[in-house]
């Protein structure tokens, strides 16, 4: 039963660092202790990421870390700053997700259920994710009467990875909302829900025009609109 359990660890933490290097991390891998609270860690643009590489056979977010020894098993529960992210297998669609570690305890659901009970949805955590909604049937075209799907109402669901809360703090100063929008493929709206999200600031109202006349440099908006 042990080296079944790691060899399912195994696999999850595999699965992670082939597909962070894909996305452009370069991985670090604790080459002596096997006790820490995270599994790897993982580098890019100047940040460190502790990742904890879990196997979600059931598709929920273990909380907690499992060990057999001499002595008997043994668990002990994750605390906030143990790690920075999951890297959670999600074995039937062979897919890796990226929740904070905030979202210890949670499901995230690859099948859109038959229930009215909103979920947490694998799409919206493809990247490292600090923050997201949970969805809703309706977002799905889902007829809860006769348990099929449309697949063209699903023009809620966001199929483009969210820009890291860095990323998008830096985007937000370097054009409109809008823009922003057009380069991933969403709405300004959605912009505007990540930015909620991750509690970013953005430009003031009248921003955009007023550097179109020159008469704002970057973040200097307040001595300079007197």
């Amino acid at each position: 039963m042990l080296h079944h359990t790691k060899n399912k660890g195994d696999i999850a933490a595999t699965k992670a660092m082939a597909d962070l290097t894909l996305k452009g991390y370069l991985v670090l891998t604790p080459l002596v202790c096997e006790h820490l609270p995270f599994d790897f860690v993982v580098y890019k643009d100047d940040k460190f990421y502790k990742i904890q590489a879990k196997y979600a056979g059931d598709n929920r977010v273990v909380n907690k870390t499992i060990w057999v020894d001499k002595n008997g098993t043994h668990q002990k529960k994750y605390k906030v700053n143990d790690f920075d992210f999951y890297a959670v297998y999600l074995p039937d669609i062979d897919k890796v997700v990226y929740p904070s570690i905030k979202f210890d305890g949670c499901y995230i659901t690859t099948q859109i259920p038959n229930s009215a009970t909103p979920f947490y949805w694998w799409e919206d955590f493809t990247g490292f994710t600090e923050a997201a909604s949970k969805r809703t049937y309706k977002e799905f075209g889902v007829n809860l009467t006769t348990r099929k799907v449309n697949p063209d109402s699903r023009i809620h669901t966001r199929k483009v990875e969210r820009p890291s809360k860095e990323e998008l703090e830096k985007l937000v100063w370097e054009k409109p909302t809008a823009q922003i929008g057009r380069d991933f493929g969403v709405s300004d709206k959605a912009v505007e829900k990540w930015c909620k999200a991750y509690g970013v600031e953005k430009p003031s109202r009248g921003y955009w025009v007023k550097k179109a006349y020159g008469k704002v440099k970057g973040h200097l908006t307040t001595h300079e609109e007197g």
